[in-house]
């Protein structure tokens, strides 16, 4: 559902730490040749605006990397502790591969101020399954902590030679196109009295 090379992420076990905190890795799953791959780092802003940007799938097109278009289809539930959408996303992908795109239906968790946990599965869609999550929590009132979960099988044939720099590239690039948005959006909130 992310972007191009997150697709590939199903193929990946190899620990490793990128620039920074950074850190990227896979976790097995039992019965499956797919693991889940895993990146998480220290964001310099609070919970809650890490969580603004991470939580609305309209706005992933300039929040995520590689995502060609994103919407929200729909979405029941109280924002302020547990909600429910369905985004349709569209990765993009490198000529010669053919973009992807899904429909998955994610949940939301608040714990205001503390902990923001949104989990998804797909309803339909380009892959085979498509699974994942954001995890956002305070570390104090101006730093958090978000961990990007992903598990997916795209229904075409991915090239093994994209498959070697995903994980040390790719997924590390999603936290550092979160940091640029959250000091973007910081640099331009008004200031308060």
């Amino acid at each position: 559902m992310r972007s191009v090379l997150v697709a590939l992420a199903c193929c990946l076990s190899v620990p490793a730490v990128a620039a920074d905190d950074i850190k990227v890795w896979s976790e097995k799953v039992a019965g499956s040749d797919v693991p889940w791959s895993i990146v998480e780092a220290e964001i310099a802003a609070p919970a809650p605006l890490v969580w603004g940007i991470v939580s609305t799938c309209n706005d992933y097109k300039k929040n995520m990397p590689s995502i060609a278009s994103a919407r929200e289809l729909s979405r029941t539930g109280d924002p302020s502790s547990s909600f429910t959408t369905v985004c349709e996303v569209t990765a993009d992908f490198p000529f010669p591969l053919s973009d992807l795109t899904s429909v998955s239906k994610a949940v939301h968790t608040v714990e205001p101020g503390k902990r923001y946990v949104r989990a998804w599965t797909m309803i339909s869609g380009d892959y085979d399954y498509n699974e994942g999550s954001w995890t956002v929590v305070a570390v104090d009132d101006k730093t958090s902590r978000a961990t990007y979960r992903l598990r997916v099988r795209p229904k075409m044939p991915v090239p093994d030679s994209m498959l070697g720099s995903f994980q040390a590239g790719t997924m590390p690039k999603i936290i550092e196109k979160l940091r640029n948005r959250t000091r973007e959006l910081q640099a331009t909130a008004p200031t308060q009295p």
